[in-house]
């Protein structure tokens, strides 16, 4: 090689490397690795067009961009896009965070590192094998910068070295305080201030209607909309839900072809395949242009890989079970919207026409059954619920005994309480499939000691967690105490959420709740009260407002809501497999019309008696076994 031709080697690596946007970029260079992606292949800005505005605003001098957006439209691509531009293009000190360190890890092995071994501009970055020793699950290395990979919930991985750029994945899951230490984010944020041309990305879905960060976020930013064109009179507008329309078909189903949005200026049907026009020709417009941050909001009836029809199809799914939990992951997922819930104060007159004699004990609707106990100092309270299809739900029974709860012989004859049956009007018989005992009290060893040999029977002690976003019903249970019982942690926000929406359900079906006429069996003024006692305020936590269940007055009793509380735990414990039990329901219900002479009382009724909850310890999934079937949810 002569001298020549060497210097002007020399030459081309001295010579800047040309300026990309980060879409171009992205067009470029990014590969989306197989499996990681509905399309994997090259990445190609027009198969979502709106999110070239998001990406390039990265390379304007905003220093803060907020993305609340729906699930489905490729906002982690575009987030890992901004990555790998700033890994290959100008190269810095990136963290990604994420709301804990298990998705962190989750992410750093299932998207990041196949991101950067499909992706050979950053392949030959980060895959060095000079430095493989400095690259780990929760960094990687390059020249000139590193990419540092967290979870929220530790503190002291938030506060050591500078970053450049933040990318804030799923805020609203994000622990509002951690061990003292403050806000997460806002400690996080700290560490770019040292850079003059920082850039913080705030990317979340919506939960909750006024503590929802996202949504707080978008609020004080700039608020941009991507207005698309009508194919027929080029009006734009914004994909919203209620411009959706839909038809059914003689026996109420969903008509799929029928699925379309209306034009608002001309009534014009847009069908999925108008999806790639209006697309390509859409625009972002600004509703709050007075406010310097950029920020960006779009919905799933913008994805180029999700039809019209599949969203109306799980919308009407989750209206027809009545299903809050459903309702609420629509509007946040699949619409992008923070979700507004009705914490209005329920009165006990409003429960009056839910009240009703039952023609037995056990209605003929009523499928499986469970107990809860609430155990106070000087006596316990049982209450039994009967469940139907989509936990439509009756109350049987409600009372309190007393006695003292050191002693054997009252935990004996508690025993034979929670396994009394209740019969229906043929005379068979059903007892608790699930009990749940609270061993939050002052008793808590007596509860392990009485759970413990009688979890064959679905009897387990379980103890609320309050006061914290995020927890569900029921997670996978623990071994605890001496004897090592299944202990169950009930999210007993989420259960008071779910029965607060049900209680104000006033239509029979899924998630209704029926409470007996008879004042015998305990549902009186009393009961109604202590259900009603508790009402959802905004509160200050950890130096952000938040929704937090707490007494009307706060010498109000709280039992009836609390073992309420502990049967929706029950019955999610279970988990019953509520159409074989109802298939079984009716052959007993139609032999007993066939044959009402051949009833006999206290005969053991259907399958569900013999339910029992079998949790997995190191799984998150939940056994059941009924006469025979075993089902398995994992």
């Amino acid at each position: 090689m002569s001298k020549f031709q060497c210097a002007n080697e020399f030459l081309a690596v001295l010579k800047p490397r040309p300026k990309l946007t980060i879409s171009q970029w992205a067009d470029k260079y990014r590969i989306i690795a197989e499996g990681t992606g509905p399309e994997p292949g090259p990445w190609r800005t027009s198969r979502a067009p709106y999110s070239r505005e998001i990406m390039d605003t990265f390379n304007t001098d905003a220093q803060q961009i907020v993305f609340m957006a729906s699930s489905q439209v490729g906002k982690t691509e575009i987030a890992l896009n901004i990555m790998g531009y700033y890994v290959d293009q100008d190269p810095s000190p990136i963290m990604y965070l994420l709301p804990t360190d298990g998705l962190a890890e989750d992410f750093s092995k299932t998207r990041i590192q196949k991101n950067i071994d499909a992706t050979p501009a950053l392949a030959q970055m980060l895959n060095n094998k000079s430095r493989d020793g400095d690259n780990t699950i929760g960094l990687k290395n390059f020249a000139g910068g590193f990419i540092t990979i967290h979870g929220a919930s530790t503190p002291v991985k938030l506060s050591s070295k500078p970053i450049r750029i933040l990318l804030a994945d799923e805020i609203d899951r994000f622990p509002l305080e951690v061990t003292h230490e403050g806000n997460p984010l806002k400690l996080a944020i700290q560490r770019t201030i040292n850079f003059f041309n920082r850039r913080i990305f705030y990317i979340s879905t919506p939960t909750v209607k006024g503590i929802s960060q996202i949504e707080e976020r978008f609020l004080n930013s700039d608020q941009r909309y991507y207005h698309v064109p009508c194919p027929d009179c080029e009006h734009k507008f914004v994909l919203k839900w209620n411009l959706v329309e839909w038809g059914k078909d003689d026996k109420g189903a969903l008509i799929k072809e029928s699925v379309h949005i209306k034009c608002p200026a001309c009534f014009f049907e847009i069908r999925d395949r108008h999806k790639s026009y209006i697309l390509e020709h859409g625009e972002w417009v600004k509703f709050a242009p007075e406010n310097e941050i950029p920020g960006f909001h779009i919905s799933t009836l913008y994805s180029p890989w999700v039809k019209f029809a599949q969203l109306v199809t799980e919308y009407l799914e989750a209206k027809k079970l009545r299903d809050r939990q459903k309702l609420k992951e629509f509007y946040n997922l699949k619409l992008g919207e923070a979700f507004e819930e009705d914490y209005s104060e329920i009165e006990v007159g409003e429960l009056e026409n839910h009240r009703e004699d039952y023609p037995a004990p056990l209605p003929d609707k009523v499928l499986v059954l469970t107990c809860a106990v609430d155990v106070q100092d000087d006596r316990v309270e049982f209450q039994f619920v009967g469940w139907g299809m989509g936990e439509e739900a009756w109350v049987i029974k409600y009372y309190a005994l007393y006695g003292d709860l050191t002693s054997d012989s009252f935990w004996n004859e508690i025993d034979m309480h929670i396994s009394q049956g209740f019969s229906y009007a043929d005379g068979n018989v059903l007892i608790p499939a699930c009990t749940t005992i609270d061993s939050g009290g002052h008793f808590t060893q007596e509860v392990y000691k009485f759970a413990k040999p009688r979890k064959n029977r679905g009897v387990f002690s379980i103890k609320g967690s309050s006061n914290r976003m995020g927890v569900p019903v029921i997670g996978k249970p623990n071994k605890v105490g001496r004897q090592k019982a299944l202990n169950f942690i009930v999210g007993v926000d989420n259960a008071k959420d779910i029965l607060h929406y049900r209680l104000k359900n006033h239509h029979k079906g899924p998630g209704y709740i029926h409470f007996p006429r008879d004042p015998d069996v305990g549902c009186d003024q009393r009961y109604f009260e202590m259900l009603l006692s508790e009402h959802k305020v905004s509160k200050k936590v950890g130096g952000s407002f938040r929704m937090v269940w707490e007494k009307i007055y706060p010498s109000a009793r709280n039992e009836s809501l609390d073992t309420f509380v502990y049967n929706i735990a029950a019955v999610k414990i279970l988990n019953p497999p509520f159409e074989v039990l109802a298939a079984a329901n009716n052959k007993r219900i139609a032999s007993f019309k066939n044959n009402p002479a051949e009833a006999v009382t206290g005969k053991v009724a259907i399958a569900a008696t013999q339910l029992v909850a079998k949790p997995k310890i190191k799984s998150r999934g939940r056994r059941i076994i009924s006469s025979g079937i075993k089902k398995e949810n994992n």
